[in-house]
């Protein structure tokens, strides 16, 4: 399977999370949203089933040719529990799959997080004042 850039696909994935989504509160943890998956909290072991049912759920159902966005609305958590989810992320990529990590508004990406992020094919700060991107 592969997904080609579709830039402007994560671009409306990301509008229509930050309006659809910014008044509801998720729930720490993996989350499906449109255009991909999102994590709310630490990266942690004990989420990761939740973690391949999202992204299994987001490779079947998003279109063909755009990059899966991951959102991470968090910071830091379990590094090594970071690194297996980037083993199946890297194998996804090995595949064709396309990714765009998006960093939330209002969080700061560091530790097991930042291992997340750098596995983009596109990287997202969708606004400035986070831990990892500078501000602008």
């Amino acid at each position: 399977m592969y997904r080609g850039s579709g830039r402007s696909a994560v671009a409306a994935a990301c509008l229509t999370l930050t309006l659809a989504g910014a008044a509801t509160v998720a729930e720490a943890g993996w989350s499906r949203v449109p255009g991909g998956l999102r994590l709310d909290g630490e990266v942690k072991a004990i989420d990761y089933g939740a973690f391949l049912h999202h992204f299994e759920a987001a490779m079947l159902e998003e279109p063909r040719y755009a990059p899966i966005a991951i959102w991470l609305a968090g910071s830091g958590g379990d590094e090594a529990a970071a690194l297996r989810i980037a083993d199946i992320l890297a194998t996804a990529q090995g595949h064709g799959v396309r990714l765009a990590t998006v960093m939330a508004q209002g969080h700061a990406c560091d530790g097991a997080c930042s291992i997340l992020y750098a596995l983009g094919d596109e990287q997202i700060a969708s606004a400035s004042g986070t831990g990892l991107i500078p501000s602008r």
